[in-house]
C-alpha cells in the first residue's frame, strides 16, 4: 500500500513537471507557427498533449494557464478561457478510447476540436463585435463571401471559423500524435493516462518507478 502511494505521488510529480512545459510549448508553437504561416495557431498543442497523457484535469490546467498568459498580452482573451480548458478536458476523454494510438483516429477528431476552437470561439467574438465580422482570414475568405451569397451572417461567420480552425487542429493533432509516438513506453506508462496511448498493454508489475 505504501509503495502504491509512493508511486502515485511520483506520477503526480511528473504531471506537475509537464504542465509548465506544455504551457511553454503552447507559447513557442504559437510564436513560430503563426508568425510563419498566419494561419496555424498551434497554441493548443501542449494542452491537447497533456490532456492525452495525463488526463482531463491536468489538460484543463494547461489550458487555463496558457489563457492567463495570453490575457497578460491581450486582456480580451479572458473570454476564451473556457474553450482553452475544453481542449484539455476533451483530450482526456478521447484518449480513454485509444484515439491517440492511431493517426487516422487522431485526425478524425479534428472536427471536435475545430468546433470548440472555431465555431464556439467565433460565436463569442461575433457577439463581442456586436454581431459583425472581424478582419481575420476566415472572415475575409469564407465568412463574408458566404454572407454575400445569402447565408445568414452568424452561420457564415461560424462556418468560416470552423473550417479555418480545423486546418489549425489538423496540424496540432498531427504534432501531438508524433510527440506521443516518439516518447518511450517506459515513460508513458508512468503517467496517469499513459496506458491509453501505448499500443502495447502493460500490467502494473511492468511499471518500474525506479524505487530504491
Amino acid at each position: 500500500m505504501r509503495a502504491k502511494k509512493k508511486n502515485k505521488k511520483r506520477m503526480d510529480n511528473m504531471t506537475k513537471l509537464l504542465i509548465p512545459l506544455a504551457v511553454a510549448i503552447n507559447m513557442l508553437a504559437y510564436t513560430v507557427l503563426y508568425s510563419t504561416t498566419m494561419l496555424i495557431l498551434g497554441d493548443s498543442i501542449g494542452t491537447i498533449l497533456v490532456g492525452a497523457i495525463c488526463g482531463p484535469g491536468p489538460g484543463a490546467i494547461v489550458g487555463l494557464l496558457s489563457n492567463l498568459v495570453n490575457v497578460i498580452k491581450n486582456p480580451v482573451m479572458i473570454v476564451m478561457m473556457p474553450l482553452n480548458i475544453g481542449f484539455g478536458v476533451v483530450s482526456g476523454y478521447l484518449t480513454k478510447r485509444k484515439i491517440f494510438t492511431s493517426l487516422p483516429k487522431t485526425l478524425l477528431c479534428t472536427p471536435i476540436y475545430g468546433f470548440i476552437g472555431g465555431w464556439l470561439s467565433g460565436s463569442i467574438i461575433f457577439l463581442a463585435m456586436g454581431g459583425d465580422f472581424w478582419g481575420n482570414l476566415a472572415s475575409v475568405f469564407v465568412g463574408i463571401p458566404l454572407y454575400n451569397a445569402g447565408v445568414p451572417k452568424y452561420f457564415a461567420m461560424a462556418i468560416g471559423q470552423l473550417l479555418f480552425d480545423c486546418i489549425d487542429k489538423v496540424v496540432c493533432l498531427l504534432l501531438v500524435y508524433l510527440i506521443i509516438r516518439s516518447l518511450p513506453d517506459r515513460f508513458l506508462i508512468k503517467l496517469p493516462y499513459g496506458k491509453y496511448v501505448t499500443r502495447k498493454q502493460y500490467s502494473e508489475e511492468d511499471i518500474d518507478f525506479g524505487e530504491e
